[in-house]
């Protein structure tokens, strides 16, 4: 296994129920806030909201801005209460308000960056808990298109099979495996690129 290899599965999320398994139940769980059981989104929340923070933190490359979002996102699944909108899948819908949310905070933050934040983005700070691979492979990620970035965060990083993200994100399961083909090819070949420098 290559130094690049273990360097990304030391990242995977783990001991969390497959979303297809777990898409039924989600769906009665949100049916069940819809109707007035407070329990049932706190179930919901703790079901999804670490994969959902995940999945901004790893678009956004930000903690803090990752969890205004899924706090956003939060608090427009709360306005589903009382609704009759039928979900039959709340993964890939809380999914999609995240991406959107997430696009939306990057288009805001490309016209509104000051010049002092792009300097520390260009050489960020290493933690002292990552490994100089993890730290080129988070760098090298973020120079990533947000398709090819998206669908890596979500497989690598959320723990998600890709036939799940395929169904979350309503695409054929053949063009998210080509993309994710795709993705690791150039993610790989960034990270070989600047590993040699």
């Amino acid at each position: 296994m290559s130094q690049y290899t273990a360097a990304l599965e030391t990242k995977l999320v783990e001991d969390i129920p497959s979303s297809m398994e777990s898409a039924g139940a989600d769906a009665l769980l949100l049916e069940r806030f819809q109707r007035g059981e407070d329990g049932a989104l706190v179930e919901l929340f703790d079901r999804h909201n670490r994969r959902l923070l995940i999945y901004c933190q790893k678009l956004l490359g930000s903690r803090e801005q990752a969890k205004d979002i899924t706090q956003e996102l939060w608090m427009r699944v709360l306005r589903l209460r009382g609704s009759s909108q039928s979900v039959a899948n709340p993964v890939g819908f809380f999914l999609k308000i995240a991406r959107n949310l997430c696009l939306n905070h990057i288009e805001a933050r490309r016209t509104h960056t000051p010049l002092d934040a792009l300097s520390e983005r260009a050489h960020p700070v290493a933690d002292g808990g990552r490994s100089e691979m993890e730290e080129l492979i988070l760098a090298s990620l973020e120079r990533l298109s947000f398709e090819h970035r998206e669908v890596l965060v979500l497989h690598i990083y959320c723990g998600y099979r890709l036939e799940e993200i395929a169904a979350m994100t309503g695409k054929s399961p053949e063009a998210i495996w080509k993309r994710a083909s795709r993705a690791r090819k150039e993610l790989r070949t960034l990270v070989m690129r600047d590993s040699d420098h």
